[in-house]
Protein backbone atom coordinates (compact mmCIF):
# COMPACT_ATOMS: atom_id res chain seq x y z
CA UNK A 1 0.00 0.00 0.00
CA UNK A 2 1.26 3.52 -0.78
CA UNK A 3 2.01 5.82 2.14
CA UNK A 4 -0.76 8.33 1.26
CA UNK A 5 -3.37 5.57 1.21
CA UNK A 6 -2.11 4.25 4.55
CA UNK A 7 -2.19 7.74 6.08
CA UNK A 8 -5.73 8.34 4.82
CA UNK A 9 -6.90 5.06 6.27
CA UNK A 10 -5.28 5.87 9.62
CA UNK A 11 -6.95 9.31 9.69
CA UNK A 12 -10.29 7.68 8.97
CA UNK A 13 -9.78 5.29 11.87
CA UNK A 14 -8.20 7.86 14.22
CA UNK A 15 -10.95 7.57 16.82
CA UNK A 16 -10.39 3.84 17.15
CA UNK A 17 -7.68 2.56 19.57
CA UNK A 18 -5.26 1.29 16.93
CA UNK A 19 -3.42 -1.47 18.76
CA UNK A 20 -6.54 -2.65 20.57
CA UNK A 21 -8.45 -3.35 17.36
CA UNK A 22 -6.05 -4.42 14.59
CA UNK A 23 -8.64 -6.63 12.93
CA UNK A 24 -10.93 -3.65 12.35
CA UNK A 25 -8.07 -1.57 11.01
CA UNK A 26 -7.18 -4.17 8.37
CA UNK A 27 -10.77 -5.09 7.46
CA UNK A 28 -11.09 -5.49 3.71
CA UNK A 29 -7.53 -6.75 3.13
CA UNK A 30 -6.44 -10.28 2.33
CA UNK A 31 -4.40 -12.07 4.99
CA UNK A 32 -1.16 -11.63 3.02
CA UNK A 33 -1.79 -7.95 2.30
CA UNK A 34 -2.74 -7.30 5.91
CA UNK A 35 0.44 -8.98 7.18
CA UNK A 36 2.56 -6.95 4.80
CA UNK A 37 0.86 -3.71 5.80
CA UNK A 38 1.19 -4.57 9.50
CA UNK A 39 4.92 -5.16 9.05
CA UNK A 40 5.40 -1.78 7.35
CA UNK A 41 3.40 0.00 10.06
CA UNK A 42 5.52 -1.57 12.80
CA UNK A 43 8.76 -0.69 11.06
CA UNK A 44 7.58 2.90 10.58
CA UNK A 45 6.61 3.19 14.24
CA UNK A 46 9.93 1.69 15.31
CA UNK A 47 11.82 4.12 13.11
CA UNK A 48 9.92 7.09 14.55
CA UNK A 49 10.59 5.86 18.08
CA UNK A 50 14.30 5.52 17.45
CA UNK A 51 14.53 9.17 16.49
CA UNK A 52 14.09 10.11 20.14
CA UNK A 53 16.09 7.23 21.60
CA UNK A 54 19.55 7.52 23.19
CA UNK A 55 22.60 7.02 21.00
CA UNK A 56 23.09 3.42 19.99
CA UNK A 57 25.85 1.33 21.50
CA UNK A 58 29.13 2.10 19.74
CA UNK A 59 27.89 5.41 18.34
CA UNK A 60 30.07 8.42 19.08
CA UNK A 61 28.85 11.15 21.45
CA UNK A 62 28.66 14.65 19.91
CA UNK A 63 31.73 16.88 19.99
CA UNK A 64 31.72 19.65 22.61
CA UNK A 65 30.89 23.09 21.27
CA UNK A 66 30.34 26.62 22.57
CA UNK A 67 28.09 29.33 21.15
CA UNK A 68 28.31 33.13 21.26
CA UNK A 69 27.22 34.53 24.62
CA UNK A 70 27.32 31.20 26.41
CA UNK A 71 27.48 31.26 30.21
CA UNK A 72 29.65 28.28 31.20
CA UNK A 73 29.42 26.89 34.73
CA UNK A 74 32.29 24.66 35.85
CA UNK A 75 31.40 22.09 38.50
CA UNK A 76 33.30 19.17 40.02
CA UNK A 77 36.07 18.55 42.50
CA UNK A 78 39.74 19.51 42.93
CA UNK A 79 40.81 19.42 39.26
CA UNK A 80 38.01 21.76 38.22
CA UNK A 81 38.51 24.03 41.26
CA UNK A 82 42.18 24.59 40.49
CA UNK A 83 41.49 25.79 36.95
CA UNK A 84 40.34 29.12 38.38
CA UNK A 85 43.74 29.70 40.01
CA UNK A 86 45.90 29.31 36.91
CA UNK A 87 43.40 30.71 34.42
CA UNK A 88 44.69 28.59 31.55
CA UNK A 89 41.45 26.78 30.72
CA UNK A 90 39.45 29.98 30.30
CA UNK A 91 42.34 31.63 28.45
CA UNK A 92 42.57 28.92 25.81
CA UNK A 93 38.80 28.72 25.34
CA UNK A 94 38.54 32.51 24.94
CA UNK A 95 41.38 32.22 22.45
CA UNK A 96 39.59 29.44 20.57
CA UNK A 97 36.33 31.46 20.46
CA UNK A 98 37.67 35.02 20.17
CA UNK A 99 34.40 36.81 19.32
CA UNK A 100 31.98 34.75 21.38
CA UNK A 101 31.82 36.84 24.58
CA UNK A 102 31.91 33.73 26.74
CA UNK A 103 31.24 33.98 30.48
CA UNK A 104 32.83 31.44 32.86
CA UNK A 105 31.85 30.85 36.47
CA UNK A 106 33.71 28.25 38.54
CA UNK A 107 31.46 26.54 41.11
CA UNK A 108 33.74 23.56 41.78
CA UNK A 109 34.79 22.55 45.30
CA UNK A 110 37.45 19.94 46.19
CA UNK A 111 35.80 16.76 47.41
CA UNK A 112 32.62 17.19 45.36
CA UNK A 113 31.02 14.11 43.86
CA UNK A 114 28.03 13.70 41.58
CA UNK A 115 25.70 13.14 44.54
CA UNK A 116 27.75 14.55 47.43
CA UNK A 117 28.51 18.28 47.67
CA UNK A 118 29.08 19.56 51.20
CA UNK A 119 28.16 23.21 51.72
CA UNK A 120 27.34 25.44 54.71
CA UNK A 121 23.73 25.77 55.84
CA UNK A 122 21.62 28.02 53.61
CA UNK A 123 24.35 28.08 50.95
CA UNK A 124 21.90 27.03 48.26
CA UNK A 125 21.55 23.90 46.18
CA UNK A 126 23.64 23.11 43.09
CA UNK A 127 20.61 24.00 40.96
CA UNK A 128 20.28 27.35 42.81
CA UNK A 129 23.82 28.27 41.86
CA UNK A 130 23.54 27.12 38.27
CA UNK A 131 20.49 29.37 38.02
CA UNK A 132 22.35 32.28 39.64
CA UNK A 133 25.07 32.10 36.99
CA UNK A 134 22.47 31.52 34.24
CA UNK A 135 24.29 28.47 32.96
CA UNK A 136 23.85 27.70 29.26
CA UNK A 137 26.61 25.09 29.45
CA UNK A 138 27.71 22.93 32.39
CA UNK A 139 31.28 21.58 32.42
CA UNK A 140 31.08 18.60 34.80
CA UNK A 141 34.35 17.19 36.18
CA UNK A 142 33.53 14.12 38.25
CA UNK A 143 34.69 10.54 38.75
CA UNK A 144 37.95 10.88 40.66
CA UNK A 145 36.63 10.80 44.22
CA UNK A 146 34.12 8.14 43.26
CA UNK A 147 36.86 5.97 41.71
CA UNK A 148 38.20 5.06 45.17
CA UNK A 149 35.17 2.77 45.53
CA UNK A 150 36.68 0.60 42.81
CA UNK A 151 34.74 -2.01 40.91
CA UNK A 152 32.29 -2.44 43.78
CA UNK A 153 31.04 1.13 43.40
CA UNK A 154 31.06 1.32 39.60
CA UNK A 155 27.42 0.46 38.88
CA UNK A 156 26.17 2.85 41.54
CA UNK A 157 28.35 5.61 40.09
CA UNK A 158 27.01 4.96 36.59
CA UNK A 159 23.43 5.10 37.86
CA UNK A 160 24.10 8.34 39.76
CA UNK A 161 25.81 9.91 36.77
CA UNK A 162 23.00 8.87 34.45
CA UNK A 163 20.44 10.38 36.83
CA UNK A 164 22.49 13.59 37.12
CA UNK A 165 22.68 14.00 33.34
CA UNK A 166 19.00 13.34 32.76
CA UNK A 167 17.96 15.69 35.58
CA UNK A 168 20.33 18.47 34.53
CA UNK A 169 19.33 18.25 30.87
CA UNK A 170 15.72 18.76 31.95
CA UNK A 171 16.45 22.10 33.69
CA UNK A 172 16.39 25.67 32.40
CA UNK A 173 19.00 27.65 34.32
CA UNK A 174 19.46 30.45 31.78
CA UNK A 175 15.83 31.12 30.95
CA UNK A 176 16.65 30.25 27.33
CA UNK A 177 16.08 26.51 27.44
CA UNK A 178 17.78 23.31 28.55
CA UNK A 179 21.50 23.53 29.33
CA UNK A 180 24.17 21.67 27.39
CA UNK A 181 26.42 19.44 29.47
CA UNK A 182 30.02 18.51 28.71
CA UNK A 183 31.33 15.64 30.81
CA UNK A 184 35.05 15.43 31.63
CA UNK A 185 36.89 12.41 33.01
CA UNK A 186 39.43 12.57 35.84
CA UNK A 187 43.11 12.84 35.00
CA UNK A 188 45.55 10.05 35.77
CA UNK A 189 47.71 10.08 38.88
CA UNK A 190 51.35 10.87 38.13
CA UNK A 191 54.30 8.81 39.29
CA UNK A 192 56.27 11.77 40.60
CA UNK A 193 60.03 12.01 41.00
CA UNK A 194 59.56 12.20 44.75
CA UNK A 195 60.04 8.65 46.11
CA UNK A 196 57.93 9.50 49.15
CA UNK A 197 54.75 9.32 47.08
CA UNK A 198 53.22 5.88 46.45
CA UNK A 199 52.98 4.09 43.12
CA UNK A 200 49.72 5.30 41.51
CA UNK A 201 49.16 2.12 39.46
CA UNK A 202 46.20 0.89 41.55
CA UNK A 203 44.54 4.31 41.52
CA UNK A 204 45.04 4.61 37.77
CA UNK A 205 43.43 1.23 37.15
CA UNK A 206 40.32 2.45 38.94
CA UNK A 207 40.37 5.86 37.24
CA UNK A 208 40.66 4.22 33.84
CA UNK A 209 37.70 1.97 34.65
CA UNK A 210 35.59 4.93 35.76
CA UNK A 211 36.63 6.95 32.70
CA UNK A 212 35.35 4.18 30.43
CA UNK A 213 32.09 4.07 32.38
CA UNK A 214 31.68 7.85 32.06
CA UNK A 215 32.19 7.64 28.31
CA UNK A 216 29.45 5.01 28.10
CA UNK A 217 26.96 7.00 30.20
CA UNK A 218 27.70 10.16 28.20
CA UNK A 219 27.17 8.29 24.94
CA UNK A 220 23.87 6.84 26.18
CA UNK A 221 22.64 10.36 26.98
CA UNK A 222 23.96 12.05 23.85
CA UNK A 223 26.31 14.21 25.93
CA UNK A 224 29.81 15.29 24.79
CA UNK A 225 32.58 13.54 26.70
CA UNK A 226 36.20 14.66 27.01
CA UNK A 227 38.70 12.01 28.08
CA UNK A 228 41.40 13.63 30.22
CA UNK A 229 42.84 10.36 31.50
CA UNK A 230 44.71 9.44 28.29
CA UNK A 231 46.17 12.89 27.53
CA UNK A 232 47.29 13.35 31.14
CA UNK A 233 49.12 10.01 30.99
CA UNK A 234 50.83 11.16 27.82
CA UNK A 235 51.80 14.46 29.47
CA UNK A 236 53.28 12.71 32.47
CA UNK A 237 55.18 10.19 30.33
CA UNK A 238 56.64 12.95 28.14
CA UNK A 239 57.76 14.96 31.18
CA UNK A 240 59.40 11.90 32.73
CA UNK A 241 61.17 11.03 29.46
CA UNK A 242 62.66 14.53 29.29
CA UNK A 243 63.84 14.30 32.88
CA UNK A 244 62.03 17.53 33.67
CA UNK A 245 60.12 18.40 36.83
CA UNK A 246 56.94 16.56 37.70
CA UNK A 247 53.70 18.08 36.39
CA UNK A 248 51.89 17.57 39.70
CA UNK A 249 52.61 18.67 43.25
CA UNK A 250 51.68 15.33 44.78
CA UNK A 251 50.71 13.02 41.95
CA UNK A 252 47.26 14.62 41.68
CA UNK A 253 47.25 18.43 41.85
CA UNK A 254 48.71 19.88 38.68
CA UNK A 255 51.47 22.47 38.72
CA UNK A 256 50.93 25.59 36.64
CA UNK A 257 52.79 23.96 33.74
CA UNK A 258 50.68 20.82 34.09
CA UNK A 259 47.52 22.91 34.23
CA UNK A 260 48.54 24.74 31.07
CA UNK A 261 49.23 21.50 29.17
CA UNK A 262 45.93 19.98 30.26
CA UNK A 263 44.01 23.15 29.38
CA UNK A 264 45.45 22.94 25.87
CA UNK A 265 44.21 19.36 25.60
CA UNK A 266 40.72 20.45 26.73
CA UNK A 267 40.62 23.35 24.26
CA UNK A 268 41.72 21.04 21.47
CA UNK A 269 38.49 19.06 21.94
CA UNK A 270 36.38 22.13 21.10
CA UNK A 271 35.55 23.66 17.71
CA UNK A 272 36.94 20.65 15.91
CA UNK A 273 40.44 21.50 17.10
CA UNK A 274 40.50 24.81 15.24
CA UNK A 275 40.42 28.46 16.32
CA UNK A 276 37.40 30.32 15.02
CA UNK A 277 37.75 33.54 13.09
CA UNK A 278 37.64 36.70 15.17
CA UNK A 279 38.51 40.36 15.27
CA UNK A 280 42.16 41.10 14.62
CA UNK A 281 42.60 42.90 17.94
CA UNK A 282 41.23 39.90 19.81
CA UNK A 283 43.33 37.36 17.92
CA UNK A 284 46.44 39.45 18.48
CA UNK A 285 46.15 39.29 22.28
CA UNK A 286 49.13 37.61 23.90
CA UNK A 287 48.28 34.50 25.95
CA UNK A 288 49.72 36.02 29.10
CA UNK A 289 47.80 39.28 28.69
CA UNK A 290 44.60 37.40 28.16
CA UNK A 291 45.32 35.17 31.16
CA UNK A 292 46.07 38.23 33.26
CA UNK A 293 42.55 39.50 32.55
CA UNK A 294 41.05 36.09 33.31
CA UNK A 295 42.88 35.86 36.65
CA UNK A 296 41.89 39.41 37.56
CA UNK A 297 38.25 38.44 37.00
CA UNK A 298 38.63 35.26 39.03
CA UNK A 299 40.24 37.09 41.95
CA UNK A 300 37.24 39.40 42.36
Amino acid sequence: MEYNELAARMRKKRKMPFFSAPSAFFRGYSLGAACGLWRRVLLTALGIGLLGAPLARGQQAPAPELKPGDHVAIIGSGLADRFQHSGWLETYLHERYPDSDLVFRNLAVPGDEVTLRHRPADFGTPDDWLSKVQADVVFAFFGFNESFQGKAGLEKFKANLDSFLKTTLGKNYSGKGAPRVVLFSPIANERTQDPNFPDPAANNANIQMYTAAMAQVARNNGVPFVDLFAPSQQMFAAAAAKGGPSLTLNGLYLTEEGDQLLARAVAQAFAGGRTLAGKAEVRALDDEKLRESVNEKNAQ
